[in-house]
């Protein structure tokens, strides 16, 4: 059929014919290993496209590796409101103290932990979820190496000071007294710090943010204080398609609190003012450094190879059965050559690859006498499958014909061939003196007689006997007695 055909030329574990001295001559292939090559490449291509799929999808998981890291923080973007603070409330008749003028918020910097600039921290056009206008403050933080160690010496203090004159714009009043021991009165007076963080999705290196929220009461009595040390993370990815530079960032992903609880007096002697809420802000020195590398290219092409490679191990099993079966086969076309007949039997096998029953058209044969001569067959083919042997038997030939035809006969034959005009001139005429026109056809030379003893035309030669066979007594006597009927 044509689709086992089909299945027959996509074999790739043909075994090739090796002879003893040489090797090669034509490659075996069977329907089976057809359709075990069309399996193991359709399962490859369909591994390999499923491999470069999840690449370009970011499904392939990268290789992450984190250890401590000193900085410089030059790749650290500032200023895009990393904290952000507004006062707590959970209804609208609760008292704003920034609103009503109760409460001032300062920001200070410093440098080699110097106060060097004071100023009021003015609100931002953002709103919070609860309505109320954000305190954005811009984040100045410096570093510098002390000792070879890498040192915060620039830091940020956000206060919340007692309302005065001084600390207020034109046409601004202070709220009264009164509305001042309201607000003290009223229950969770609570300021709210939002710290904003970015970090790396590792699916897909896409930049991710999230909040988190730290509060810190107002007391009339106290100095509420936050120990806010902001955390960095340095991250490398490696995303190139083979090669290139990685790309880096930095950014504030972590962030580490200590509260403490002081005096408004003490307070107000480190900075001058009444202050009810401090925040104190620093960056750690030390960041965790990540490193993101995704499979590139070559990775992708190795990790598909290893897979494919496991699926042709079954190329080995393969392309050993197939020697098998043309060894099978080349022995049984040689034991024809010999035994036409044999091509016409009939073997039967059971699970165990035993012969169980034997049949020459309707005569049956014993199995374990067919097994004998079979064996005694096989033994005999297979030293004639040698280059040697089949050299020998050539020599052997060479003598046989010598002692019939004489040294200068046979080298007559050099000289002898088919002619090209016997081919196309259909009215070619032969004339000899010494033989018959009929005898010239019979002895002349043609295109029929290039495979004339070729196994092609064994397998299409007509089994009856042909007409006018020119006579020639014992010769044809052999042909008589040997002719086999297959």
């Amino acid at each position: 059929m044509k689709v086992f055909q089909v299945f027959k030329h996509m074999d790739v574990f043909g075994a090739p014919l090796f002879q003893r001295v040489d090797q090669n001559s034509q490659i075996y292939k069977s329907i089976f290993g057809g359709v075990i090559s069309l399996l193991i490449f359709s399962s490859s291509f369909a591994y390999a496209f499923w491999e470069f799929y999840k690449w370009n999808t970011y499904q392939l998981n990268p290789k992450i590796s984190t250890s401590l890291y000193a900085s410089d923080f030059s790749l650290l973007d500032q200023n895009y409101g990393i904290i952000k603070i507004h006062y707590w409330k959970d209804n609208i008749a609760t008292i704003d103290p920034f609103e009503n003028k109760i409460l001032i918020p300062l920001i200070s910097y410093t440098e080699n932990y110097i106060i060097v600039d004071t100023k009021v921290l003015k609100f931002s056009n953002e709103t919070s979820y609860t309505g109320n206008q954000f305190l954005i403050p811009k984040i100045k933080l410096g570093f510098s190496q002390i000792n070879g160690s890498l040192m915060t010496t620039s830091e940020m203090y956000i206060y919340f000071v007692k309302c005065t004159e001084e600390l207020l714009g034109q046409n601004e009043k202070c709220a009264s007294q009164d509305l001042i021991d309201v607000f003290f009165k009223q229950p969770l007076n609570t300021i709210a710090m939002q710290i904003h963080y970015n970090q790396l999705n590792s699916e897909n290196a896409s930049i991710q943010q999230s909040v988190q929220e730290f509060l810190i009461q107002i007391e009339k009595e106290n100095c509420q204080t936050l120990n806010t040390y902001l955390q960095t993370t340095y991250y490398e990815v490696k995303n190139q398609f083979l090669f290139g530079q990685p790309n880096r960032y930095e950014f504030v992903n972590g962030v580490q609190i200590q509260p403490q609880t002081n005096s408004i007096s003490y307070c107000q002697q480190a900075f001058g003012y009444e202050t009810y809420s401090l925040i104190y802000i620093e960056m750690k020195g030390n960041q965790v450094k990540t490193i993101l590398e995704y499979p590139n290219l070559g990775d992708v092409l190795a990790n598909i190879g290893s897979i494919v490679s496991v699926l042709f191990m079954v190329r080995f099993i393969i392309t050993q059965l197939n020697s098998y079966f043309l060894h099978v086969e080349i022995i049984r076309d040689l034991i024809s050559f010999y035994y036409p007949q044999f091509q016409n039997i009939k073997i039967q096998r059971n699970w165990k690859f035993q012969i169980t029953k034997v049949q020459l058209r309707s005569q049956q044969i014993d199995p374990k006498e067919f097994q004998k001569f079979y064996s005694n067959l096989k033994s005999q083919m297979e030293l004639k499958m040698s280059l040697l042997d089949i050299l020998y038997e050539i020599s052997r030939l060479y003598f046989l014909i010598r002692s019939i035809k004489s040294r200068e006969e046979i080298n007559r034959c050099h000289q002898i061939g088919i002619s090209i005009n016997s081919t196309f001139e259909q009215n070619n005429e032969i004339d000899s003196p010494k033989c018959t026109s009929r005898k010239l056809v019979s002895i002349a030379l043609n295109d029929q007689d290039v495979n004339i003893l070729s196994l092609n035309q064994r397998k299409y030669q007509r089994q009856e006997s042909i007409e006018n066979e020119m006579e020639l007594s014992d010769q044809f006597e052999f042909y008589d007695i040997n002719k086999i009927y297959s």
